[in-house]
């Protein structure tokens, strides 16, 4: 029986394990060539294979972005008579990322470089990026290749001219495959023929069969200057849905100068509806537009939608794909390497170890966010304190700027080191006659996360005070302090003059923004009264909250008659 149990056992983990193990074959067909693999070959391309399928969440997400963006490449390369095996070529560059960009600022589905993608007539100015338009950039891609065809006459050499260029592929042509159709491919072939076939391999079989079936893209041609907005309610679509999908047209509306092709992502159960009347019908008019039938909203847990994490109060519950600051970023789960992240994110080791200020022998930190560009010089807040603990780097990566950033900011030599209660600039910087400045913030207390009942609506999501501190502290509008803005006051003015942070006005008056208007009525400040009750929360440590009132866990334990800092779920402790 026990030995029944063991084969049972022994065989559902060797299917399991199938499902993203996969052996490259002898030999493959590839744009009308027969390419055969040396012993060696084979090995590295299999190496290549094992590294892509080693994370089933990472393949899985990138096959649904091939569901979806493969048909439009397809259809284009199709349109060009060029080969449309070519297609892996885009997931290998950029996973299909439209705004991805390469340490050597290469941007976009193709990753063309600005000269590049101008040369083969996608267009790159201040209005538009095409670059990043899948229809623009593909049939640049197709342009570029074809004429190096004609100039090496071998597929697998066209290929490696995208990586290398005309000039630097020639010391990997061999005479005797030029015009051949069957081609040895042995150990001396370059890495990025052996990535490519690698992804041809490994996806093959698995797109077509995965789960992108809520969206599928229609192409719509406008030639006439008209507004993203304008095209969102014409063809009943989201607004911040189509802006996702056309990044490339950088003033969120089409400029009129020519003949552009604007992504249509609509839902896949009336596509056919969209496709009679956008890419059958009158090109560049909308008329009489389908009721949409699905939820839109689901185009926000698609992957490589990077949502803003600012969307989530707690980055736990924030997806494996987020924009912080508005740079691209993922998140690292356990036991994966750097080769994972870069693999599946479609950038280069070089790019990533520089994105994120590391070196090579940086040991990822689980759960924690790494980025896929280059982090910004200006954060989103203005001031950031230091707590304990803190370094420069991770408040760098915390905020999406670079450490050099910070430094320049503040006036930092590059050998000084991080002091705790450091009140440091992410926006503008110190000014010369602005002394460093130390202090703790008392942060915005707010009430946790309720688990709803299935017929609980929220009508309004806001900051709420957290009513288990039994305190007038920040119940009563008479220990407010007020301020009214004089004319020319700012956010910045008003937090020097009072001593405490922008943010903290900012939660404080429900606000979203740091523009201020002559004649409004500010809180700016606290009364503290001199006891508070407060009650312990779940996840509270002793130590958590003697920061969160900025008193000692000493003088919390004496002044609770505590001996030691355990605490239980609704305790109450006085706060001096």
């Amino acid at each position: 029986m026990r030995s029944i149990i063991c084969n049972t056992i022994s065989v559902f983990i060797l299917s399991v394990s199938m499902v993203y193990a996969q052996l490259v074959p002898d030999h493959v067909d590839f744009a009308g060539l027969h390419l055969y693999f040396t012993k060696s070959a084979k090995a590295r391309i299999q190496a290549d294979v094992d590294m892509i399928k080693k994370s089933p969440t990472y393949f899985q997400q990138k096959v649904d972005r091939a569901n979806l963006y493969f048909p439009v490449i397809e259809k284009v390369f199709t349109e060009e008579s060029f080969p449309t095996e070519f297609k892996y070529l885009a997931l290998q560059e950029s996973s299909l990322v439209s705004d991805a960009v390469s340490s050597s600022q290469a941007v976009g589905y193709w990753q063309f470089k600005k000269e590049s993608a101008v040369e083969v007539g996608v267009r790159v100015d201040p209005f538009v990026d095409e670059r990043m338009n899948i229809y623009a950039s593909t049939k640049g891609a197709s342009k570029y290749l074809k004429r190096n065809q004609g100039v090496l006459n071998n597929w697998v050499y066209t290929l490696l001219s995208y990586n290398l260029g005309l000039g630097g592929v020639r010391s990997f042509v061999k005479d005797e495959y030029v015009g051949a159709q069957t081609m040895e491919i042995d150990e001396d072939m370059h890495w990025y023929v052996f990535r490519f076939l690698a992804h041809k391999i490994a996806y093959e079989g698995a797109v077509g069969n995965a789960h992108h079936s809520q969206l599928y893209i229609v192409g719509y041609h406008e030639s006439e200057k008209k507004s993203l907005a304008q095209i969102a309610k014409e063809s009943s679509l989201s607004e911040e849905t189509l802006i996702e999908y056309n990044k490339w047209c950088l003033k969120k509306e089409i400029p009129g100068n020519g003949d552009y092709m604007v992504v249509l992502p609509v839902p896949v159960i009336d596509k056919e509806q969209y496709i009679a009347k956008y890419e059958k019908g009158q090109q560049g008019t909308i008329v009489s537009p389908p009721i949409i039938k699905s939820n839109t909203s689901i185009v926000k847990s698609e992957p490589g939608l990077f949502i803003p994490i600012d969307e989530y109060k707690d980055w736990k519950n924030a997806p494996v794909w987020v924009s912080i600051n508005r740079v691209r970023a993922v998140r690292v789960s356990a036991n994966e390497s750097i080769e994972d992240i870069i693999l599946a994110g479609g950038i280069s080791q070089a790019g990533f170890l520089r994105f994120n200020e590391i070196k090579a022998s940086h040991q990822l930190e689980q759960d924690h966010y790494y980025y896929l560009q280059l982090k910004r010089t200006q954060a989103i807040v203005a001031f950031h304190t230091v707590e304990k603990g803190e370094t420069l780097w991770s408040i760098a990566q915390h905020y999406g700027v670079t450490t050099n950033a910070i430094r320049s900011k503040n006036r930092m030599p590059k050998n000084e080191a991080l002091k705790e209660g450091r009140v440091l600039w992410l926006q503008d910087k110190r000014p010369h006659d602005r002394p460093i400045e130390y202090k703790t913030i008392l942060p915005v207390l707010l009430v946790p996360q309720l688990e709803l009942k299935k017929d609980t609506v929220l009508v309004k999501s806001e900051p709420i005070v957290n009513m288990n501190i039994q305190s007038n502290v920040l119940l009563n509008p008479s220990l407010n302090i007020y301020h009214v803005v004089a004319p020319k006051e700012t956010m910045f003015s008003l937090s020097r003059q009072y001593g405490v942070s922008s943010d903290s006005i900012l939660a404080w008056n429900n606000l979203t923004t740091y523009a201020l208007q002559s004649g409004q009525n500010l809180i700016v400040g606290k009364k503290v009264e001199q006891h508070v009750k407060h009650v312990v929360q779940q996840g509270e440590t002793l130590y958590k909250i003697s920061k969160l009132y900025n008193v000692s866990v000493d003088s919390l334990l004496q002044l609770n008659h505590k001996s030691d800092p355990s605490l239980k779920l609704g305790e109450e402790l006085i706060i001096k």
